[in-house]
């Protein structure tokens, strides 16, 4: 055989089976998009729902959150405005990093009193190092004189929680939070 004749039968057997391979595509591709409709209204989609664990991180910011809520409902709820709690981010001496703080009102005045008496007590020229030089803070003395207001906050709390059924599931759900937290701190 002649080379032009085999080339001319080897070009004719790849157009051969290059148009029979795209004809066999696209008949696939009109029976793919030929799917009875009746089919596709009748079965659902699958859903596959994937529930992760919350991080640390992530369960510490919703406690937060939650914190937040419940403090703020408790402000407009409460009778007493000395019950008010604040929040705020705090640097404390010797640390960068900032620690979130929630304190009632009379807790915070109280603090602010008695360290504006201990620094008045300060004898000028001295300093703070001298003997005598200055009443050191009584803990004891301070706890005592709020342990009433903070009763009187506990009540005020509790009878909120049985009145306001929201307040109550506000309540229930930062306990949840913190109780898994300290799940999985233990773990």
């Amino acid at each position: 055989m002649k080379p032009s004749l085999i080339l001319f039968l080897v070009s004719l057997c790849n157009m051969f089976l290059c148009t029979s391979a795209l004809a066999q595509n696209e008949e696939e591709l009109q029976d793919s998009a030929e799917v009875p409709e009746t089919q596709d209204n009748e079965s659902e989609i699958e859903q596959i729902i994937v529930q992760g664990e919350r991080t640390r991180f992530a369960l510490r910011m919703e406690i937060e959150r939650a914190e937040t809520d419940v403090y703020n409902l408790f402000n407009e709820l409460n009778s007493n405005d000395d019950f008010d709690v604040t929040c705020e981010e705090i640097v404390y001496t010797g640390s960068l990093i900032p620690q979130r703080t929630c304190m009632a009102a009379f807790l915070r005045e109280e603090m602010a009193y008695q360290t504006q008496t201990f620094v008045q007590s300060i004898p000028l020229g001295d300093g703070l190092g001298a003997p005598g030089g200055g009443v050191l803070l009584d803990f004891e003395t301070v706890q005592g004189e709020v342990r009433q207001k903070a009763e009187a906050m506990e009540q005020e709390m509790i009878r909120l929680a049985v009145e306001n059924p929201d307040f109550a599931a506000m309540l229930v759900r930062l306990s949840r939070l913190i109780g898994l937290l300290e799940e999985r701190d233990d773990n």
